[in-house]
């Protein structure tokens, strides 16, 4: 049975992403912004799912949109699953970690499979 590790209100923390290695997650909501081809900025959910191998940790003190230095420093986490994929955990924007079981995993990867066979229109 899936276990809430990080509802949209708490605050992400080192001890939460360290918590995570060696578990099976799905982060169904990772909003983030990011810019459109025209510049403009939108909003875009970055899900993933996967067994965490480890992470990274970056303390960044600059502000490359306005190229000046940030008053206070901010955190970043950047998720490694064991698939070689890595994922950055927002912390701007709404943020939900889910713990699963392996049966859990697998499941949540056919249901992602059938819905993109469908939304491509094959025949399963």
């Amino acid at each position: 049975m899936t276990h809430m590790i990080k509802a949209k209100d708490d605050k992400l923390t080192e001890e939460i992403v360290s918590s995570m290695i060696g578990k099976y997650i799905h982060a169904p909501t990772n909003m983030h912004e990011i810019q459109t081809p025209t510049g403009a900025t939108t909003k875009a959910n970055v899900w993933f799912a996967g067994r965490v191998a480890g992470y990274e940790k970056a303390i960044i003190g600059f502000n490359y949109e306005e190229g000046t230095f940030h008053e206070e420093l901010q955190t970043f986490y950047n998720v490694h699953l064991t698939d070689g994929m890595g994922y950055i955990l927002t912390s701007a924007y709404e943020l939900e970690i889910h713990e699963l079981t392996e049966e859990e995993f697998n499941q949540l990867i056919e249901e992602k499979k059938e819905e993109e066979q469908d939304s491509s229109g094959e025949e399963q």
